[in-house]
């Protein structure tokens, strides 16, 4: 159906035009400074005794009500299609992660899943926290993050959800210091990851490449990340790990950290095993 539809006063004055007896009292103008009653003649149309500029003005405000129902609904696509369109996926069997599909053999499995799934509830109702999932490699951190963002995208909040894997991040925005054509700017990264709503930082550390070692941060790495979780305090963030808080600390600037781990949940995997490494035979 057209958005601009042609009102329909017009042609229906066009088949009988019958003025009534009867003025309409609501209308009003300005005359020297103040309100005067501009009194408008009714009419017969159909056999009805209506006023015009009424039945107009009620008119444009339902076609203003269905153009702005389409913004709205173009708008609430374009929040929910973030999630899809703007992740930063690095292993692309996390697309189908769910919670659904998330599987589980020991009861710290059960346990995670179970606080992940409370998890994304209490976001969905409005509470905002930051989330932690820390273990070893393998265990489904990245699936379980991403679960929480889907369980909250799939709500149509008409909120932003965002999934990025911050090593290909870090490696996009320096692809882009010698390409002028690339749109993953560092500048394009901290405007997006600040304004969305919900947004998952996974894998943290790897980035560095110092992973069981004491390497530290670059002063690049801090300061985008920095610049990311400054403007996000009052946002929920959700982090995964393979490093515990302690080797966060010595890698990164405290400050960076403190807001990474502000009024945190932990979902701390400690008997996971890897599951990738469960699939091979040996």
């Amino acid at each position: 159906m057209d958005l601009i539809e042609k009102l329909t006063i017009p042609h229906r004055l066009q088949k009988s035009m019958i003025f009534h007896s009867e003025y309409c009292q609501e209308h009003t103008y300005i005359k020297n400074g103040q309100e005067t009653i501009n009194p408008i003649q009714k009419m017969v149309i159909e056999g009805q005794v209506i006023c015009p500029r009424c039945e107009l003005e009620k008119e444009q405000k339902a076609l203003t009500n269905k153009v702005q129902a389409y913004y709205d609904d173009i708008q609430g696509q374009k929040i929910y299609n973030t999630f899809f369109n703007k992740s930063i996926i690095t292993d692309r069997t996390i697309l189908s992660a769910a919670f659904e599909n998330y599987e589980t053999s020991i009861q710290e499995e059960i346990q995670n899943k179970n606080t992940c799934l409370e998890i994304a509830e209490r976001l969905k109702s409005g509470q905002i926290f930051n989330t932690f999932l820390q273990g070893i490699q393998g265990t489904g951190k990245s699936h379980l993050a991403y679960s929480i963002l889907r369980k909250i995208n799939d709500a149509k909040l008409n909120k932003s959800c965002l999934f990025v894997n911050v090593e290909d991040m870090m490696r996009k925005i320096k692809d882009s210091f010698s390409n002028r054509e690339s749109r993953y700017t560092e500048r394009y990264f901290v405007d997006l990851l600040s304004k969305v709503d919900f947004l998952a930082l996974d894998d943290i550390g790897a980035e560095t490449g110092a992973i069981d070692t004491d390497k530290t941060a670059t002063d690049f790495v801090q300061r985008v990340l920095y610049a990311i979780t400054s403007t996000r305090q009052d946002k929920a963030t959700i982090v995964t790990t393979n490093l515990n808080s302690e080797v966060l600390f010595k890698m990164y600037d405290k400050k960076l950290v403190s807001r990474l781990l502000k009024n945190p949940k932990y979902v701390l995997f400690k008997e996971t095993k890897d599951k990738r490494l469960s699939n091979i035979p040996f």
